[in-house]
């Protein structure tokens, strides 16, 4: 939060095996450097204007720790890599860059990878047939995700269509027209957060509630919320999530 902009920035889960600093992973890194943008970047921007001050942040780091573009461009999970959520106080305006979501007086938004679906059903379907077959149980695919195993590849081939087919923080150029831009110009109340909360709700107690009930009755995530990765043990919940409510005065 600024005087200015509020944004829920989640970094992607790191699909390359090279870390880029020992403290933190690519994903975190990534949410680090996109929330530097913030603190610089005009009150008048653009959704233009942020779009290219954050590419150009990841761009710098890129180049200060000589990370080779050339390989970033057929090497795309290597890239550090997010998607924000960001309500400009200004324009009265939201955008989602990458798979954020957002209720505008309870109007639901959302900006989701085009292939993702499909992916995660396949994960769905492989995970039902080993459960069916008594090969595994559900106990053992949350010690392990071997469904996710076996889908991985095409995450990470689905990387290759960054800032393509779908919009996301990565260094590269960022197609506006992948990008949501919703005016809220009149809202009296937005809601921005990560895709860590499958059904989104007008308050936090609420999405809470909603995503206990999935983790308890479907923790794989294969039935209720199809994703491409489940619970795991040790773990709050199936991904990592942000979630911000504001009241607009």
């Amino acid at each position: 939060m600024t005087d200015d902009f509020i944004a829920v920035i989640d970094g992607s889960t790191s699909k390359a095996a090279r870390q880029y600093t020992p403290l933190m992973r690519n994903g975190r890194l990534a949410m680090e450097l996109v929330r530097e943008v913030f603190s610089s970047l005009p009150p008048h921007a653009s959704v233009a204007d942020f779009c290219v001050s954050a590419t150009r942040r990841i761009q710098l780091f890129y180049d200060s720790h000589h990370i080779s573009s050339e390989r970033l461009k057929t090497h795309a999970e290597e890239r550090l890599t997010a998607s924000v959520a960001v309500y400009s106080l200004c324009r009265q305006e939201v955008w989602l860059v990458g798979d954020c979501q957002c209720l505008a007086d309870g109007r639901f938004y959302d900006n989701p990878k085009p292939m993702e679906a499909r992916i995660a059903s396949e994960r769905s379907a492989i995970i039902h047939q080993m459960l069916a077959d008594g090969t595994h149980t559900i106990s053992q695919l949350m010690t392990h995700d071997e469904g996710r195993d076996c889908i991985v590849g095409q995450i990470v081939e689905s990387c290759k269509s960054q800032n393509i087919l779908f919009s996301v923080v990565d260094g590269f150029d960022i197609p506006l027209e992948k990008v949501r831009r919703i005016n809220t110009q009149g809202c009296k109340e937005i809601v921005m957060a990560s895709d860590g909360y499958p059904f989104l709700r007008g308050s936090l107690a609420e999405s809470e509630s909603a995503l206990r009930s999935l983790l308890h009755d479907d923790p794989l995530c294969i039935e209720k919320h199809i994703a491409t990765k489940g619970l795991l043990k040790g773990n709050q919940s199936f991904d990592d999530r942000a979630y911000i409510r504001l009241e607009i005065c």
